[in-house]
């Protein structure tokens, strides 16, 4: 019987001693990977129709006359970031047309109309009624990456009795 009793403490006292190693081994092992990603700076674009885009028809008349119409849709991306300013500027040929006298820019005038901002951006229109030379015509102040856009429209004055035919000009949106 003493025997037996050798054996069963010899049993317990191994399981325990397997038990307790068995918690040692385990134990989680870690170990710390630092991470890191970069973010850098953006550019400032300006993006604008590129296609034609009619003014309107109408009739030629023996008074002065206006049209106008929508330049379609432009935008300008800051992805700057932090604190940055721009301006939206425009300038626009003459309206040539295929024969007879062409009509200035001067005659040429901008509305942004509504902008639409997104991120952290304060916008202002500015009325432009002289393209002849670079007019701002939007500014914007920003705290991050922002856009802001609109619909502008341009008007032109047609002169008296100026000749029918399809008048041309290329208008061109810059943003700095």
């Amino acid at each position: 019987m003493r025997r037996r009793l050798v054996v069963v403490t010899a049993a317990i006292t191994l399981s325990c001693g397997l038990a307790t190693f068995a918690r040692v081994i385990v134990l989680p092992v870690s170990a710390a990977t630092p991470g890191s990603f970069t973010l850098t700076a953006g550019a400032l674009s300006i993006s604008a129709p590129t296609l034609g885009v009619s003014l309107g028809s109408q009739v030629a008349l023996t008074t002065a006359s206006s049209m106008s119409g929508s330049l379609g849709t432009v935008t300008v991306s800051d992805q700057r970031g932090g604190t940055t300013t721009w301006t939206a500027s425009v300038i626009s040929t003459v309206f040539t047309p295929t024969a007879g006298p062409a009509d200035p820019a001067s005659n040429v005038s901008y509305s942004a109309g509504p902008i639409v901002n997104s991120g952290p951006v304060v916008t202002t229109a500015v009325p432009a009624t002289d393209l002849t030379g670079v007019v701002t015509v939007v500014t914007g102040a920003s705290t991050g990456i922002s856009t802001a856009t609109w619909a502008p429209t341009v008007s032109i004055v047609v002169p008296v009795n100026f000749a029918p035919g399809t008048y041309t000009a290329t208008i061109t949106s810059s943003v700095a």
